[in-house]
């Protein structure tokens, strides 16, 4: 397969960061599994093997396609694709289960939430989620059942952006996101944003690895 001059520039690209921004359709998915093969052609006397390999994609349908490329380019260029089972291809959400569910036994009991079912969750526990201790920018409290998406999105931002701490203070939404955190744990359920607050935590207190 012919690349441009671009492409080849991030199929030869072997250490530091790199950073590929392209339009839908223009061959990234391509590239990636040139790029990673070529790591293993180039880098594999330097003990870097499918094991040392994570690609995240942003659907499992992406990972799949991804893993088949990296697959017939291993077959073609290497003489073999043993050992790739040992790579991680998929989203950040299945890497971080993963990580959790390999290190921290208790969480293989608990059952992972889809948006749709954490709107559930809310609405059928509007008090015990914290739903009903927050208010609108006019002091309307948030209701059940029509203001959930918008307490989804509080909670991601939350828990997910870099928010100073200091600056949030006493605000009702720490309060509102510590039942609703306490809820899932009751429950036994991990939302998406659990997952990956959950494994960052575990990495940044040395529980995993």
């Amino acid at each position: 397969m012919q690349y441009t001059e671009n492409q080849q520039k991030a199929i030869n690209h072997l250490d530091g960061n790199l950073q590929i921004i392209a339009c839908a359709g223009s061959g990234k998915t391509q590239v990636l599994a040139e790029h990673i093969v070529n790591i293993l052609k180039i880098k594999g006397n330097a003990d870097i093997g499918p094991a040392n390999i994570v690609a995240f994609t942003f659907t499992e349908k992406a990972a799949g396609e991804l893993k088949d490329r990296i697959h017939t380019l291993c077959r073609e260029q290497l003489g073999t694709d043993f050992g790739l089972a040992e790579m991680f291809v998929g989203t950040i959400h299945g890497f971080c289960l993963n990580l959790l569910q390999t290190y921290q036994y208790r969480f293989l009991k608990y059952t992972v939430l889809n948006e749709v079912q954490q709107r559930l969750l809310i609405d059928r526990h509007s008090k015990e989620s914290g739903l009903s201790d927050l208010t609108t920018h006019d002091g309307k409290p948030l209701e059940r059942w029509k203001d959930s998406r918008l307490y989804q999105k509080v909670l991601s931002i939350v828990r997910e952006a870099q928010v100073d701490e200091a600056a949030l203070g006493n605000h009702p939404v720490r309060q509102a996101l510590a039942k609703y955190q306490a809820l899932l744990e009751r429950k036994r359920y991990l939302d998406y944003s659990t997952i990956l607050t959950g494994a960052v935590k575990a990495l940044i207190e040395d529980q995993v690895l």
